[in-house]
C-alpha cells in the first residue's frame, strides 16, 4: 500500500484534563510536514477521557479533504513534559497504525491502549503519516449498526452470548466495514479506562445498498463472547475499512 510523493505528518497530540475537557497543547496544530496536494490533510487530537459512557483514549483524526483515505500512521506514547516513552506499546482498535480504517471527509476515531513500562505516564501521543491510501467510501456514508442475535436473529445484547452480529446499511451505495469486540479494564479511580483485548469478528464485510448482513460469530471471537459474556465491560463496534 503506497502513495507516490506521500510526505511525513508529524503532529504531538494532548491528552485532556481529568475531568474529560481538552488540555491546551500542540494538538490542534498543523502538521510538521505536510501531506502533497493529493493526501487529504490529516489532523490529530488525543483525548484521554471521554465523556460518559463514551470511550476513553480516543485517536480524534479530521480529514480537511474531500476524499475518504486510509492513513497508515505510527504512533509514539509521550509523558507530560512531551517526552518520547519509547517502552510503551501503542495499539489500536481500528487499525489505524496498519491501514484498516478509512477516514471520511469530516474525520473518525481510532481506540488506543498503551502497555509496558511506563504506559502509566502516558498523557500525549505523537501521529506520524507513513502512508495515505486513497478509500472508495462516500463523504457523506453513514456508520453501520451492530447488532448482537442469537442464531435465530432474535435480538441481544452486547453482554449476553451472542452468536452473530447483524449489519444494517442505511446508506445508497455499497459500504465495507470490520466489526470487533472490545473488552475493557475497571481502571483505578481518576485513570482512563482502556482495552485489554480487541477480538475481530468476522472479516471486511459489504453490504449492499438499504441492506442487512450477519457475520456470525465463530472461533476466537465465539470463544471471547463465551468468556466475557455478563461480566466486564465490553462493546461491539463498526468501523468503516477496506
Amino acid at each position: 500500500m503506497t502513495l507516490a510523493g506521500l510526505a511525513l505528518g508529524v503532529l504531538a497530540l494532548a491528552a485532556c484534563t481529568p475531568d474529560g475537557t481538552a488540555a491546551p497543547s500542540p494538538a490542534e496544530a498543523e502538521a510538521v510536514h505536510t501531506a502533497p496536494a493529493s493526501a487529504p490533510p490529516l489532523t490529530f487530537r488525543y483525548q484521554a477521557r471521554g465523556e460518559h459512557e463514551f470511550i476513553d483514549q480516543t485517536l480524534i483524526i479530521g480529514n480537511d479533504g474531500r476524499t475518504s483515505v486510509a492513513p497508515t500512521l505510527a504512533i509514539t506514547a509521550v509523558d507530560a513534559t512531551g517526552k518520547d516513552l519509547p517502552d510503551v506499546r501503542v495499539t489500536t482498535a481500528y487499525g489505524s497504525d496498519r491501514g484498516g480504517l478509512v477516514v471520511q471527509p469530516g474525520g473518525g476515531y481510532d481506540v488506543l491502549a498503551f502497555g509496558g513500562p511506563g504506559a502509566e505516564q502516558v498523557a500525549e501521543v505523537k501521529v506520524t503519516v507513513k502512508e495515505s491510501a486513497p478509500a472508495d467510501l462516500p463523504a457523506d456514508a453513514t456508520a453501520v449498526e451492530a447488532k448482537p442475535a442469537d442464531a435465530s436473529g432474535r435480538p441481544m445484547t452486547k453482554f449476553d452470548p451472542f452468536e452473530q452480529v447483524l449489519l444494517k446499511n442505511p446508506n445508497t451505495t455499497p459500504v465495507s466495514v470490520r466489526v470487533v469486540y472490545l473488552v475493557y479494564d475497571k481502571p483505578k479511580p481518576g485513570t482512563p479506562q482502556q482495552t485489554t483485548a480487541v477480538i475481530p469478528i468476522g472479516g471486511l464485510t459489504t453490504i449492499p445498498p438499504g441492506g442487512t448482513s450477519s457475520v456470525p460469530v465463530t472461533g476466537d471471537a465465539a470463544a471471547a463472547v463465551r468468556q466475557y459474556s455478563d461480566g466486564p465491560a465490553v462493546s461491539v463496534k463498526t468501523y468503516f475499512s477496506r
